[in-house]
């Protein structure tokens, strides 16, 4: 008896949890969609759900769908050594953001890409406003790092985080174009 139970409990777990899925994403899963997509921080949406979701279910949820469009992606599409490499050291913030600016013009925001190395380090965050850091810890990161789209948040978050001591790389795919920002100011 025990038996045939342990046998058909793999399939009814399989069920609940598809079953789950589906009411997750019947009551959130496209609310959270559309709200990431208007510009809402992961902390935003979760308080604005009339469903009760957990943070981590929310992260998931946005980092997910952020990788499906391409706005987060944990591999570029180019070659590393297909990439003419320049060298930026200890650039002014308005020179690498106008810099920036004239790559995403010539290839896109869709092309335009930062790799973005901070997951785990939270002191590389301070030099951020509140929202930025909200928006950047609503990102449930790979441990290892990961290209996020030069959107207009990103861009003015990567300025500032350049200025930081260390590198920054920034992906131009149409062009193929590395920006490699090192700063060693202090």
């Amino acid at each position: 008896m025990n038996r045939r139970r342990e046998q058909k409990e793999p399939n009814g777990r399989y069920f609940q949890e598809a079953l789950s899925d589906f009411m997750y994403d019947a009551a959130s899963g496209k609310a959270i969609r559309h709200l990431a997509d208007s510009g809402f921080t992961t902390a935003q949406i979760t308080r604005q759900l009339c469903y009760p979701t957990p943070f981590r279910k929310v992260q998931h949820t946005v980092t997910d769908y952020f990788k499906e469009t391409g706005i987060l992606l944990e591999a570029l599409p180019v070659e590393q050594s297909c990439f003419k490499k320049i060298h930026l050291n200890n650039i002014s913030a308005e020179h690498l953001f106008s810099r920036l600016v004239h790559c995403i013009h010539n290839d896109s925001e869709e092309n335009s890409y930062v790799l973005y190395p901070f997951a785990s380090d939270c002191g590389a965050l301070s030099v951020l406003t509140a929202r930025e850091r909200e928006y950047l810890e609503g990102i449930a990161w790979e441990p290892a790092a990961m290209y996020h789209r030069l959107n207009r948040r990103m861009l003015e978050i990567s300025v500032q985080l350049a200025m930081l001591p260390g590198e920054l790389c920034f992906y131009f795919l149409k062009n193929k174009i590395l920006y490699h920002v090192k700063n060693t100011n202090h």
